[in-house]
């Protein structure tokens, strides 16, 4: 069922109304996510994050790219929630690639994330080192903020303006977050098995030196990039591809699904039989249903399974003579 559009809130924030985004959810359904484009914050209802599809996440990171180029306001003290206006507390989350911070709401109606925090937690971002400084001062002659997008000093251990840790975007990662399924066989991310080595490039795995940390000397796929905007156009072409799959998935793709769920089923009928010969044995129904076996039946049909075949079958029997 299609989540329904409501009127975006408040920012508990700066008070603003925030700008609500009807995105692709799993299985064609939709997922509003409430972001400010001003205090640069996303707020999730219940876990509306983790119901987001490939093209949802897409379409997210492009409207924060797109919120950078506005003015950051600082977030304060008196921050609420934009639900109750009742107060936030940090909570810290532990996800499969860390820790995680976000600020919820004390009646539990939802939680706030920076940019910084969301892309931290789906593990699409790392810490930016001194050789990833010394490549954007080079590059671009300045380092910005991957939160808010402010300038940062070239020795700056946190924006001065959101306190966001400096960090660069992980792309071939955030390739494969959007494809999880690996439905675009004709990805580079997803064209070679990465190799098992502590620099490889995650699309021909191939292994990559730390001078060539950026971009892979051997096939040129980009491997970060120090922005929002520039992640987003690396990825932005596979947007057609993965909305083609949320719409009808390839048949290999629906059998790895089946072929995933096959143990859970199997499983699922085990726990159900074991229920039932339990049911039976305490209920001493098979014994009963024992004693009245007929010849043209197995013995292991229950009684009132056979009586209603003899009823069936008579009822034909009777028809067909009437006609």
């Amino acid at each position: 069922m299609n989540a329904t559009t409501a009127p975006a809130p408040g920012c508990g924030n700066c008070g603003v109304a925030m700008r609500a985004l009807p995105l692709a959810g799993h299985y064609g359904s939709t997922v509003t996510i409430d972001v400010c484009q001003d205090c640069d914050l996303v707020w999730f209802d219940d876990v509306e994050t983790a119901r987001l599809s490939g093209p949802g996440l897409l379409e997210l990171i492009g409207a924060m790219a797109s919120a950078q180029r506005r003015p950051h306001n600082t977030l304060s003290a008196a921050i609420a929630c934009p639900r109750c206006r009742g107060p936030v507390r940090g909570v810290h989350n532990r996800s499969r690639w860390g820790t995680s911070m976000q600020l919820a709401c004390l009646n539990r109606h939802g939680a706030y994330q920076t940019f910084a925090q969301f892309l931290a937690e789906k593990g699409l971002t790392r810490p930016m080192s001194s050789a990833d400084r010394t490549k954007l001062l080079q590059r671009d002659g300045a380092i910005h903020c991957i939160n808010c997008g402010a300038q940062l000093d070239s020795d700056a251990r946190q924006c001065r303006w959101c306190e966001s840790v400096p960090a660069v975007v992980d792309v071939a990662r955030l390739a494969a977050s959007l494809d999880p399924e690996q439905a675009l066989t004709l990805q580079a991310v997803h064209a070679t098995p990465v190799r098992k080595t502590a620099l490889a490039c995650l699309a021909c795995g191939a292994a990559v030196p730390r001078e060539a940390a950026w971009s892979c000397p051997h096939c040129g796929a980009t491997l970060v990039t120090a922005g929002l905007a520039e992640a987003h156009r690396q990825v932005a072409e596979l947007e057609p591809a993965l909305r083609a799959h949320a719409r009808k998935p390839a048949p290999e793709v629906i059998k790895r699904r089946l072929e995933a769920q096959d143990a859970g089923l199997q499983r699922q009928r085990e726990w159900a039989a074991d229920m039932q010969a339990q049911a039976d044995a305490q209920s001493g129904r098979l014994d009963a249903d024992a004693r009245f076996d007929f010849a043209w039946f197995d013995g292991d049909i229950p009684l009132r399974h056979q009586i209603g075949w003899l009823a069936l079958a008579l009822t034909l029997l009777a028809m067909w003579f009437w006609w």
